[in-house]
């Protein structure tokens, strides 16, 4: 049986949810794992045409929700820019072989015209876009866990989302995902989710936009801070509503025997404290995100203790140092979402 067309929009923007589970829905994707996943697509993010609205990285699947831009927004010169950018090992923000990453070498010579319509062409395809995350993954975990075979199971899929409600609807689902798995009880205490990094990276380098969940006036005339505590008001009421699912309306379950995902002493402080987080309890967050980094302190001290601790205990995976954010002199022998 042939497989259906995949729903896609050319010549004009859309928002899409996209979902993909590992082969047999088996847990691969521990800490370090989500980790390089989630840095992942950041990266690819910044080179499609792409606006990253929300995700979450789970034990087995991830969620993604973006908006795709037709190439008509990108001239020549701005796709030939994009292309040095992002193909210039010096200027890659992660310090991998080459070989890790999904791309097809262009050469270093003059991109001939017909050449650079066929890449703007491929930079607008979200299928070309979840390719590259979802095969850069994959040659990495394989050679870090020195296994070959598939790694990700079916197909991704691809959900065509109206903007407004139902596109704030989608993206409070998504960040309620590990608070609806018993992982977390606040969404943003999730390192691997989109409402953990606005928060406790302050949206480092823009990487999360807000387009189609506010208006242009809106994200406009109100600073950031304001937008993130009305969209955690808007998680939190979603998160307190009790839902019967359809197994629950099939076993004839009351609304009232049904907990909500967010429970009433959650929403409540959060509802006291207008969804604001003080900057103490953000600095808190940032420095929680960084105590699993194994090692942490100067580069100096991070090279003695990987010469100790190499092998075994420290993993050829876990090598590099990246800073932390808290200052400049921490740095960490592992690198966290934030």
């Amino acid at each position: 049986m042939a497989r259906p067309k995949r729903l896609k929009l050319i010549g004009e923007e859309g928002f899409f949810h996209i979902t993909s589970r590992t082969v047999g829905q088996e847990f691969f994707l521990g800490d370090v794992e989500k980790e390089k996943l989630f840095n992942i697509i950041k990266y690819y993010s910044g080179y499609y045409f792409v606006k990253p609205i929300g995700l979450t990285v789970m034990d087995n699947h991830f969620h993604l929700l973006i908006k795709s831009e037709p190439e008509s927004y990108y001239s020549d010169d701005q796709v030939k820019q994009r292309i040095a950018e992002y193909r210039d090992k010096k200027k890659k923000k992660e310090k991998v072989k080459e070989e890790d990453w999904d791309w097809e070498e262009e050469g270093d010579g003059e991109i001939s015209y017909n050449e650079l319509q066929r890449i703007k062409t491929q930079m607008a395809d979200i299928s070309e876009y979840v390719r590259a995350i979802k095969q850069t993954f994959s040659r990495w975990y394989n050679k870090m866990n020195n296994r070959s075979g598939y790694l990700w199971g079916d197909r991704f899929k691809s959900v065509l989302i109206e903007k407004g409600e139902a596109l704030i609807n989608c993206l409070a689902y998504i960040d309620l995902n590990p608070v609806r798995a018993k992982i977390v009880k606040r969404p943003e205490d999730y390192r691997w989710s989109g409402i953990g990094y606005r928060i406790y990276t302050d949206n480092k380098g823009d990487f999360l936009s807000f387009d189609g969940i506010f208006s242009e006036s809106e994200m406009k005339d109100h600073p950031k801070e304001e937008l993130l505590q009305c969209y955690r008001y808007f998680v939190y009421k979603c998160g307190n509503i009790k839902r019967l699912s359809l197994a629950d309306i099939e076993e004839g379950i009351a609304v009232g025997n049904v907990k909500s995902v967010i429970d009433n002493e959650t929403y409540n402080h959060e509802l006291m404290r207008d969804f604001k987080l003080p900057k103490g309890e953000i600095m808190l967050g940032r420095i929680r995100y960084f105590s699993d980094g194994m090692v942490i302190g100067s580069k100096k001290f991070l090279k003695e203790a990987y010469a100790k601790f190499a092998g075994e205990i420290i993993r050829k995976k876990d090598r590099n140092v990246y800073q932390t954010g808290i200052n400049r002199n921490i740095l960490s022998l592992r690198r966290l979402a934030c």
